[in-house]
């Protein structure tokens, strides 16, 4: 049976990205993900939506949320990280205009609802970190506060 996970909320700002590093490294131990979403000033209203998308009940999102989700010890990459956001399927010429990706990491999925999925390839903690937070405000269709909230998730802290 799986151990239900423990989730941490943690704050921090674009110019210290220190404690997104650390709770990166925290997950090298213990199994978990870590989602990241940037902050959105209070007076942004975020409803322009057609009414197809009224009726099917698709939802605008405010801000891109994403997704590290580290692989197993002995895994041959790093992990995966998922970007969920409200410009729909990027293609090809989207995905290669993307500055805040390094090349050597894979696009696995480029999907309208479901976001995109890329493969990590032998990144650091830090490097992690900068791409989480630069790829939510590329992708950000909402002005962004320059503060972010990291929800991390643990199993196997006690």
């Amino acid at each position: 049976m799986a151990t239900r996970a423990e989730k941490v909320a943690l704050e921090f700002e674009e110019d210290d990205l220190s404690t997104l590093e650390g709770a990166i490294r925290s997950l090298e131990v213990l199994e978990g993900w870590i989602n990241v979403t940037p902050g959105v000033p209070a007076d942004v209203v975020v409803d322009d939506r057609s009414m197809v998308s009224w009726l099917a009940g698709s939802r605008q999102m405010s801000a891109p949320l994403a997704t590290w989700m580290p692989k197993g010890p002995g895994a041959s990459t790093t992990g995966t990280l998922g970007v969920l956001h409200a410009r729909g399927r990027l293609h090809q010429d989207g995905l290669a205009g993307l500055a805040s990706i390094p090349s050597a990491w894979r696009c696995l999925q480029d999907h309208a609802r479901r976001g995109l999925l890329f493969e990590v390839v032998s990144s650091t903690p830090s490097e992690i970190a900068e791409t989480m937070v630069a790829v939510v405000e590329e992708l950000a269709t909402v002005p962004t506060t320059g503060r972010y909230l990291a929800e991390v998730y643990r199993r196997g802290a006690n």
